[in-house]
């Protein structure tokens, strides 16, 4: 009877020792299944974080290099011709154009320009998805040609003593704001004048050899045969 007690015990003992291991067990299957969850769902969320963050960053590239080519070129052309000087308003801030000295200058005023060829070569954007602001760096030439108005010349005076200014190429950092989900033009400073244009790959098609061309062979006489 002793015996038939102590094997009973022993089999609960050894059915308690087999049970705490599965539970063991199964909670450590469950702990490592909720973090296989959590890390699917935070590499899920940090993907879907960098896909709209370069969206955004894509968009507002795009956005602020339509921007600056429209809104300096619309500038220049204000400065040297007649341009919309209310249009300005839709690239750049009221505080920049009551002090911009270029919209005031009055370098061209006396002058007829003619044909104009105008380039700004966008080097860098520098702008961040969640950012308020942003600066463009970019470099601006202007080609004019053009004469000085009759009415401005004297009786001993032509037209060729008062040659058209050039335009100063300039390399400018621009700085923009963004303003009711709208980005405008608030700084613009001048990091260097007459920058090198060495490394533009467009060649001058003025300077280019022009290929000669090949002279076309004359026919010769047909040899004499002797009988």
């Amino acid at each position: 009877m002793g015996y038939a007690i102590i094997a009973i015990e022993g089999e609960n003992m050894t059915n308690s020792g087999y049970e705490e291991p599965r539970d063991v067990q199964r909670l450590r299957v469950a702990r490592r299944s909720m973090l296989y969850i959590v890390r699917t769902l935070l590499l899920i969320i940090m993907a879907a974080i960098l896909c709209i963050g370069a969206f955004m960053t894509a968009e507002r590239y795009s956005n602020l290099y339509i921007l600056t080519s429209e809104g300096m070129a619309l500038r220049a052309e204000c400065v040297f011709a007649e341009g919309e000087r209310n249009d300005l308003e839709e690239y750049f801030t009221l505080s920049f154009l009551e002090n911009d000295s270029a919209l005031s200058d009055a370098t061209y005023s006396n002058y007829t320009i003619s044909d104009y060829n105008y380039d700004l070569t966008i080097e860098r954007i520098s702008v961040l998805p969640w950012s308020m602001s942003a600066v463009v760096t970019a470099t601006e030439r202007v080609s004019l040609k053009g004469s000085i108005n009759a009415d401005q010349l004297g009786e001993d005076q032509s037209a060729d003593d008062f040659p058209l200014p050039e335009w100063t190429p300039r390399r400018y950092k621009i700085k923009f704001i963004n303003v009711n989900s709208r980005w405008y033009i608030s700084e613009l400073t001048v990091v260097e004048e007459n920058p090198d244009n060495s490394n533009l790959g467009t060649p001058d098609p003025n300077e280019s050899p022009i290929p000669a061309a090949t002279p076309t062979p004359k026919p010769t006489d047909a040899p004499t045969v002797t009988p």
